[in-house]
């Protein structure tokens, strides 16, 4: 565990903590816990730069481009569409990151598409060294492997990861399921899952809600089903289909066995998902990159200027580098309309088929990345129409990272001293410590503002976050979760930038400048050099001392 800084001197307000899906993946099975509901291809971030002209061919091609139906299966062939996904996951130890943490077993339920493909949660295959599809009797077992993956949507594709002969004989009794899209309030769904011989379960649920919220990880809200009702626990409760008419209505996110609310991931963001991987390149889900004030108040509408029934909503924050940057939108700026769709003072829109809906799924649910969008926007009281093309930002390329899965974090450690790049998942990991730990607190204040160091030109947080026992650390023990300013007069922008100036040493000791006490850190060369040594064959035994990407 980290030692934080306790001299850090902290004036900003709290905040809440963070949620994760690495959290996750060490509770019990979904169906018997609350879970809190809440970008990137088979262990990689999705691609975000293309030529223009590849980009307009995708988003032309994307339009006709439609999820192939499946009829809906016969009452005696239904369990012929689920699949048995058994997963050995094992995360990456974010305060000790050279290892892993220790495997975790998860077991959850796939649906069969098209193509001899497998739809699973991303939350079930996240980090995982094997992946393992099974027939639903307990019958044959394949070896399987991520093809697409997508950890805001919470959605991952699966196929053989064997030859294609014993991929034929798997899949030759199972039939591929239907999407359905048409759901609203009032529908009738029902949870699917199997027994321990494969026979089929069915808990008959009505939608209720339909709104947004985000899935797992942080970001922008998708669409969300609610329902009501008890969901009985089965052994394979980590992924779970949701029914209507025998076809996919959407996969299990959340039960509230307290509440007896259900939260469903819906076929629609599915079927984007699966459209936007057609073509074999998977973008992501766009985002605008902004945040809102709602104007219910009567007197900020009259500080704003906004007349008594004047639609729209207040600019509070927009995101470096984001689609709506890059259109020219500003903080201050009252957003009036977004591609036609008028929003009110709530920040919704009328959806056509859902009715009153937040604004997140005009670009989250209904567009793709290198579409065209539209602002209306009030400014200085005068209305303006702001266009751009619709993009997604890595979350490589956020000052903080929101998310990182399938890979190790970014580490250097240098004589005893471990030096990270800020992530929220680092965060998360303190779970309420947040709250109590000044250095953590303000930690999470940058998390929420990092204009400021993104204006100064950070491209990453790079701070000091724990210190390892070692002669030439020695007095420095106390210390972590201090933000490194410079090092050996380099500014540090970033890791790579970091592991420049500690190569770049011009005398015999490097100095390390912070933002807070004690400021300045000196450092032994010959002395680090040693302990260095010490190590990674001592009783440390650190395989390597440094991860940059």
């Amino acid at each position: 565990m980290s030692h934080l800084s306790s001299a850090a001197r902290i004036h900003f307000l709290c905040i809440p903590p963070f949620r994760h899906i690495h959290t996750m993946s060490r509770l019990p099975h979904l169906l018997l816990t609350l879970l809190t509901p809440a970008l990137c291809l088979a262990q990689d971030a999705p691609k975000t730069a293309k030529p223009a002209g590849e980009v307009e061919q995708k988003v032309q091609q994307r339009r006709r481009i439609l999820v192939k139906p499946a009829a809906a299966a016969p009452e005696a062939t239904q369990t012929r569409s689920l699949l048995k996904v058994n997963v050995t996951a094992q995360p990456y130890d974010l305060h000790l990151p050279w290892q892993k943490q220790s495997p975790i077993n998860s077991r959850g339920l796939g649906v069969v598409l098209e193509g001899n493909r497998v739809l699973v949660t991303a939350q079930l295959v996240a980090d995982a060294n094997y992946i393992e599809i099974e027939q639903p009797d307990g019958g044959q077992k394949l070896a399987a492997k991520v093809i697409a993956v997508d950890y805001e949507a919470n959605l991952a594709l699966l196929e053989s990861a064997i030859n294609a002969e014993k991929e034929k004989a798997f899949f030759a009794s199972l039939q591929p399921m239907g999407i359905d899209t048409s759901a609203r309030i009032g529908d009738a769904v029902a949870v699917w899952q199997t027994g321990r011989v494969g026979e089929l379960i069915k808990t008959p649920l009505t939608i209720s809600k339909i709104l947004t919220r985000r899935y797992v990880v942080e970001g922008s809200g998708f669409l969300v089903y609610e329902t009501t009702g008890i969901i009985r626990s089965e052994a394979n409760s980590f992924t779970l289909p949701v029914i209507k008419g025998g076809k996919l209505a959407g996969l299990l996110l959340s039960y509230d066995s307290k509440n007896q609310v259900t939260t469903i991931l819906p076929a629609p963001i599915i079927e984007h998902f699966l459209k936007d991987f057609a073509d074999g390149a998977y973008e992501g889900f766009p985002g605008l990159g902004m945040e809102f004030q709602i104007t219910l108040d009567e007197q900020l509408r009259d500080y704003l200027g906004m007349k008594p029934d004047a639609p729209g909503v207040l600019v509070s924050a927009v995101v470096k580098g984001a689609s709506a940057e890059k259109a020219g939108l500003k903080k201050g700026d009252i957003l009036i309309a977004i591609n036609g769709h008028t929003i009110d003072a709530r920040g919704d829109y009328q959806d056509p088929q859902y009715g009153p809906l937040s604004t997140s799924h005009i670009v989250r649910g209904q567009a793709y990345v290198g579409d065209d969008f539209e602002l209306k926007i009030m400014r200085d009281g005068q209305e303006q129409v702001l266009k751009g093309k619709l993009i997604r930002k890595n979350p490589d390329d956020y000052l903080v990272t929101p998310y990182r899965f399938d890979k190790g974090p970014p580490y250097i450690l240098m004589g005893g001293l471990l030096f990270q790049e800020l992530s929220r998942p680092y965060l998360d990991s303190f779970g309420e410590q947040q709250t109590e730990n000044s250095a953590l607190l303000r930690l999470s204040h940058i998390a929420r503002h990092p204009d400021d160091l993104e204006e100064a030109g950070r491209k990453k947080l790079v701070f000091l976050a724990n210190v390892l026992p070692t002669p030439s650390a020695q007095g420095y023990d106390q210390l972590g979760g201090i933000v490194v300013n410079k090092v050996n007069g380099r500014t540090i922008g970033q890791l790579r930038d970091l592991d420049a100036a500690f190569k770049d040493l011009k005398g015999t000791t490097h100095v390390i400048e912070l933002d807070d006490f004690p400021h300045v850190l000196y450092l032994d060369a010959a002395a680090v050099e040693q302990d260095n040594l010490r190590l990674q064959s001592g009783a440390y035994r650190i395989s390597g001392l440094k991860r940059l990407e």
